[in-house]
């Protein structure tokens, strides 16, 4: 069984990103642990476990800012130890680092709670990079990834936004473009509203929808409109 603990306090702003590693590769771990801890990267490596079963109890105690983990893992797998834990460490951010470029399990590790899906063949400065934009509240995701996402979706013919039920016109139109792959920039200069304003509209989004990223809340959308 996986352990739980009292609800998270609030972290302090000033200290370095507090990183955990989850994965049974020893020579993947070690290197991850160099990684992180390089001083120039200005992250804290928090610890690095081979099994879920072995993090789940110090993930709970430590309550890093990010969990890198693998989907592979004995008995437990990744998926399960993120469905289980993601609810119970709202302030941690997960991240897939993984083999497998398979859209259900993509799609499968975000619905789970993943704050983002790296693979294995990312360069360390976009592990890196990773990390830092799911603790930011980011969806990192590899380009193969981002792209493989894109095509999954697409329609052979261009339709007027679909209505999502409980979402206002703008708000729906808005997720149907970041569904076509554009970032919340390009939708400010396609729609002719400031950025800030589609930040406004996401932030409403996702409370509307009670999802965390721009990713989950595309992926309730397509689910949804199809």
């Amino acid at each position: 069984m996986i352990a739980t603990l009292e609800p998270e306090t609030p972290r302090s702003e000033a200290r370095a990103l507090q990183v955990a590693v989850i994965e049974d590769d020893p020579t993947l771990r070690l290197f991850l642990k160099k990684l992180i801890s390089r001083p120039d990267h200005r992250l804290t490596f928090a610890g690095a476990w081979e099994s879920a079963e072995a993090a789940a109890k110090p993930l709970l105690e430590i309550r890093p800012d990010v969990v890198v983990v693998d989907l592979e893992l004995p008995h437990v797998s990744g998926m399960d130890l993120i469905h289980h834990l993601a609810p119970r460490m709202p302030a941690t951010a997960f991240v897939v680092l993984t083999i497998h470029d398979d859209p259900q399990k993509v799609f499968a590790a975000l619905r789970a709670g993943a704050s983002g899906y790296l693979l294995k063949t990312s360069k360390p400065s976009e592990i890196i990079a990773g990390i830092r934009q799911a603790c930011a509240g980011g969806a990192p995701l590899s380009q193969e990834i981002a792209r493989l996402l894109i095509q999954s979706f697409q329609a052979p013919s261009k339709t007027a936004p679909k209505r999502m039920p409980g979402l206002t016109p703008r708000e729906s139109q808005i997720l149907d473009l970041l569904a076509q792959g554009m970032v919340p920039k390009e939708v400010s200069d396609k729609l002719g509203i400031s950025y800030a304003t589609v930040r406004d509209y996401l932030k409403a989004v996702y409370a509307k929808l009670h999802v965390r990223s721009r990713t989950e809340a595309v992926i309730k959308y397509l689910d949804q409109t199809k």
